[in-house]
């Protein structure tokens, strides 16, 4: 299993976890034991805990933004944070990757070339982002930025995001999810409060922007001391004269999921960037409003998808496969519940606080089918990933990176309920692409 890391794997002190195949009881009382068996297994508490709390905030902020920032202005903060995120993901894909296999095996080379790699990233972005800023003219973005400082802000913001994914990542592949959850939460309870200072006081984005921003340092700061404290307890360092792993080998073994990740993060953010710059921010403010109503949908299928990997570490391939199945199911049957949830939400919200956001309502509609294909995704992709198929993966990502091209031309000609139609078609494809491909794994042995 050299694709993904599981998010929680056995460390020393760690009791023994049965790995034979269990029998669950025929029937409603079975399938009802075995999702509750599914919820208590593989760190999933922690990891639920960690997807609920940030989306949790996110939204409570998007709300209060959105009611007091208005549809333009809520614009420009949207094109902020998702700049930054897509940037960062982007430029770090799956660097933790080959750092974990190596740590749990006594072998701190590959953590070198990653600390060193993950400054050289974080570095280039600071000091394209910070050149923007400096070169930018005043224009009509917000505060007297032009479209291109408002970039660079953004492209700072993807620096701290490429060092905050490499130390959380690394932290949570060692199994130290509740490490991984304390940071996560530190984070948002920060940004909560730094982004409700300023919303209180003054209508500016950028100032909102930085409070998140000063949140990533410190949950950063959180991870990393965390990180050494396990480096230092729990990670043998190999006897002298081992081999290491050179620099070649990290960067073939960092890339084996880089493609699946960057193709699932354009898909997935890259649509309001396109309703942006084509439509303007007052368009980009109601469509980000309503993917972040319909990305609820997606806090189970992560803490899912992250359980997966754990599993194939913990269990045989029988088991795994049974717990997969489990997974699967439960997670359609949540899904379709949270969004029932949402779909009134959203009606709700539009004729009350959000009664400015016309046509959201529609959007969230047409966007909620493809958001409940992107949760089976989630849980898929990671199957594939923990089985190795690394071309499967591949191909995933590049088939995400095209459909989104798609973007473009629905947003000049059908607005951004045409973007909105692009993007559900997207996810149900590569949901399809990834059912089909799991369903050859499973079939042709490899969770035995």
């Amino acid at each position: 299993m050299s694709a993904e890391l599981p998010s929680s794997t056995a460390v020393a002190g760690d009791a023994a976890v049965p790995t034979g195949p269990a029998a669950v009881p025929a029937g409603a009382a079975g399938g009802i034991r075995g999702a509750l068996g599914t919820l208590r297994t593989g760190g999933l508490p922690d990891l639920l805990v960690a997807q609920v709390v940030p989306l949790g905030v996110t939204f409570v902020l998007t709300l209060v933004s959105a009611a007091l920032l208005g549809p333009e202005r809520r614009g420009v903060l949207t094109f902020l944070m998702t700049g930054a995120l897509l940037a960062g993901a982007l430029a770090y894909g799956s660097l933790h990757v080959p750092v974990v296999e190596a740590l749990r095996v006594g072998d701190r080379s590959a953590l070198r070339h990653g600390v060193r790699l993950v400054a050289g990233l974080a570095g280039a972005l600071a000091v394209v982002g910070a050149v923007l800023v400096v070169t930018g003219r005043p224009g009509a973005a917000d505060g007297g930025h032009s479209d291109a400082a408002t970039t660079g802000w953004a492209l700072m913001g993807g620096a701290l995001i490429v060092c905050q994914l490499f130390a959380n990542r690394v932290l949570q592949g060692l199994g130290r999810d509740r490490a991984y959850q304390v940071t996560i939460v530190v984070q948002s309870v920060l940004y909560l409060a730094g982004a409700g200072a300023v919303l209180a006081t003054t209508r500016s984005p950028l100032l909102v922007y930085a409070a998140w921003a000063l949140s990533v340092v410190a949950g950063l700061g959180v991870a990393t001391t965390q990180l050494v404290r396990h480096l230092r307890d729990h990670v043998a360092q190999v006897p002298a004269g081992s081999p290491a792993r050179s620099w070649p080998q990290f960067l073939r073994s960092a890339t084996a999921n880089n493609v699946g990740s960057i193709g699932q993060m354009v898909m997935l953010r890259a649509d309001v960037l396109v309703v942006g710059v084509v439509l303007g921010p007052t368009a980009a403010g109601v469509y980000g409003i309503a993917l972040s109503l319909t990305e609820l949908v997606l806090i189970v299928p992560e803490a899912f998808a992250l359980s997966v990997f754990s599993g194939r570490a913990r269990l045989t391939g029988d088991r795994w496969a049974a717990q997969l199945a489990r997974t699967v199911r439960l997670n359609a049957a949540v899904g379709l519940l949270a969004a029932l949830c949402i779909a009134a939400a959203a009606v709700v919200l539009s004729l009350g606080p959000l009664s400015d956001y016309r046509g959201l309502v529609p959007l969230v509609l047409i966007v909620l089918p493809g958001a409940l294909f992107a949760g089976y995704s989630r849980v898929a992709l990671s199957a594939l990933q923990a089985l190795g198929r690394h071309s499967a993966v591949a191909v995933f990502g590049v088939l995400a990176v095209v459909l989104s091209a798609g973007y473009l031309p629905g947003a000049w000609l059908g607005g951004t309920a045409g973007t909105a139609a692009v993007s559900t078609a997207a996810y149900v494809v590569t949901a399809l692409y990834l059912h089909t491909s799991l369903r050859s794994a499973l079939r042709g042995g490899e969770a035995r």
